[in-house]
């Protein structure tokens, strides 16, 4: 579960802040974030708990590296806890 909770919450955190330039690539992030809320508005509180939990853990991760991006990161953090709330 912590793995699959892992990637997740990287891959919603991604999707969320690429910047495409191809407009037609942009809305199919959108529709797949769309389809990951629908799928996780199902789990249990126990499974939201351990997005948040792979999300830390990967934030962590991530201010470890030697020049971090903190636009990313924040991002990140904000998309993790906009997408648990939205599904709570």
């Amino acid at each position: 579960m912590k793995r699959l909770a892992e990637a997740l919450s990287y891959s919603v955190a991604y999707l969320a802040s690429v910047r495409r330039n191809d407009e037609d690539a942009a809305d199919e992030d959108s529709e797949t974030l769309d389809f990951m809320t629908a799928i996780v508005r199902e789990a249990t509180p126990a499974e939201i708990e351990a997005i948040r939990t792979a999300s830390e853990s990967a934030i962590a991760t991530l201010l470890q590296d030697s020049e971090p991006d903190h636009e990313f990161i924040q991002g990140y953090r904000d998309c993790i806890e906009n997408f648990c709330n939205q599904t709570a």
